[in-house]
C-alpha cells in the first residue's frame, strides 16, 4: 500500500489528531504533501450481466502514473490490491462497525476486443514450446522469485 506521509491511501483524511486526539483538524498547506490521486468506479459490463440483474460495481484508487489512463465508459482490466477500511464511526443497525472495500490498482490496461493482438507469432511459437517443457512449473518459480530457496 502506498504511503502519504505517514498515512496509507485509505486514511489519508484524518478524522481526528493523532498525538492530541484533538477532532478539529485544520491543513497547513505549506506542510502537506500532494501527490496524483485518483479514484473511479469500475463497473460489470452491462451485456455479461444475466437479465434482471444490476450490473455489480467496485472503487478503484489510482496513484501517480496511473491517473488518467482510462475515459469513462472504457473497458479496461485492473489488476491491483483488494483492501479494506472501518467508515469513520459508521455502523450498522445492530452496532457493528461497517468496513468498504476498494482495490489499489497496480496496473490498468485497456481492453481491445481481441486480446491476441498483444502477442506476435513469435511469441505464441515460444509459448507453445515452453508449454511442452516438463520443468515448467520450476522455471517460472525460479524467474518470479529466483532468491526464496
Amino acid at each position: 500500500m502506498e504511503k502519504m506521509g505517514e498515512y496509507s491511501v485509505l486514511d489519508a483524511r484524518p478524522m481526528s489528531c493523532r498525538a492530541c486526539k484533538q477532532s478539529t483538524i485544520r491543513v497547513d498547506q505549506s506542510k502537506s504533501v500532494y501527490g496524483n490521486y485518483q479514484k473511479l468506479t469500475l463497473q460489470e459490463t452491462p451485456g455479461s450481466v444475466p437479465p434482471g440483474r444490476v450490473p455489480r460495481y467496485k472503487d478503484v484508487i489510482l496513484l501517480g502514473d496511473l491517473i488518467d489512463v482510462a475515459r469513462p465508459g472504457e473497458e479496461i482490466d485492473v489488476t491491483g490490491v483488494y483492501l479494506h477500511s472501518q467508515q469513520s464511526l459508521s455502523r450498522d443497525k445492530s452496532g457493528f462497525p461497517v468496513f468498504s472495500t476498494v482495490i489499489e490498482a497496480n496496473c490498468v490496461v485497456k481492453r481491445h476486443g481481441d486480446t491476441s493482438l498483444f502477442l506476435s507469432d513469435e511469441d505464441k511459437r515460444a509459448i507453445r514450446e515452453l508449454a511442452q517443457d516438463p520443468q515448467i512449473g520450476a522455471r517460472i518459480i525460479k524467474s518470479i522469485a529466483p532468491s526464496i530457496y
